[in-house]
């Protein structure tokens, strides 16, 4: 399986905003160092991410995963250092002020221009086995959120597009929640992790629990089967691969 992991997993820090819905300063620039990884750090007013290609601010500026943006290569090959200052005012609507910073930011610095395009696309779907859930409703429809680490999950008042979303880190194609449920969950899930790559009559698992996709079925009675979907796309028309000078 592929891991398709977010870029800029602390960027929307608790308790940020812009009055002005913009940058008060900005520094971007090219990184050569050749380094495949990356890494982003914040605090109030701030935010500042080492080694991080175009395509992954393009995901935080939108709100979308890596799948829905299409482009030239090298929107996932070139690197940029990016550091950002902000007037903290900590708005409910803290999200959509940061997209807005920072879409604004894009067009201005890499002249980026997009369009959106719904497509019918392969995607994993979500869904119900016959035997039906193993888990239940959540005692607290606002509860906690999500918490995962290593091999487990927990799930606490989330819905079944948020478990969809987690699923995605260890799939090469989307997944879609269409398990019809509407509520909100409590849930917890263990599995082993699979080898790198796996060939029919590998011995089973060394560890305590199944792979994913047997720990789904067995847990939570859930289950990802190869579908279609529509997929709504962000496409890259244009974007400079050299932003303009700080």
């Amino acid at each position: 399986m592929k891991t398709m992991r977010r870029i800029l997993p602390c960027l929307l820090i608790a308790g940020f905003a812009a009055s002005a819905q913009e940058f008060e300063v900005v520094s971007i620039k090219p990184n050569h160092s050749g380094s495949g990884g990356s890494h982003s750090h914040g605090d109030r007013g701030m935010i500042a991410a080492t080694n991080v290609t175009l395509s992954s601010l393009i995901v935080d500026a939108y709100g979308l995963n890596d799948y829905q943006i299409e482009g030239p290569p090298w929107l996932k090959e070139e690197r940029y250092d990016f550091t950002a200052r902000f007037t903290e005012t900590s708005p409910d609507d803290r999200k959509r002020v940061y997209g807005i910073m920072l879409q604004k930011m894009l067009a201005e610095r890499f002249k980026l221009q997009t369009h959106r395009e719904e497509k019918s696309s392969a995607v994993y779907g979500l869904v119900v086995t016959k035997a039906g859930i193993k888990f239940r409703e959540a005692a607290n429809p606002n509860g906690d959120g999500s918490d995962a680490h290593g091999e487990h999950y927990e799930g606490k008042g989330i819905a079944m597009a948020a478990l969809a979303d987690f699923l995605l880190r260890f799939e090469d194609l989307p997944v879609v929640d269409m398990t019809g449920l509407k509520g909100r969950y409590d849930l917890t899930l263990d599995w082993s992790p699979e080898p790198k790559n796996p060939k029919p009559g590998d011995p089973p698992p060394a560890g305590p629990f199944p792979y994913l996709p047997e720990a789904l079925q067995e847990q939570l009675g859930l289950k990802l089967e190869n579908r279609k979907a529509p997929i709504d796309f962000l496409v890259v028309d244009h974007a400079e691969k050299i932003p303009t000078e700080n």
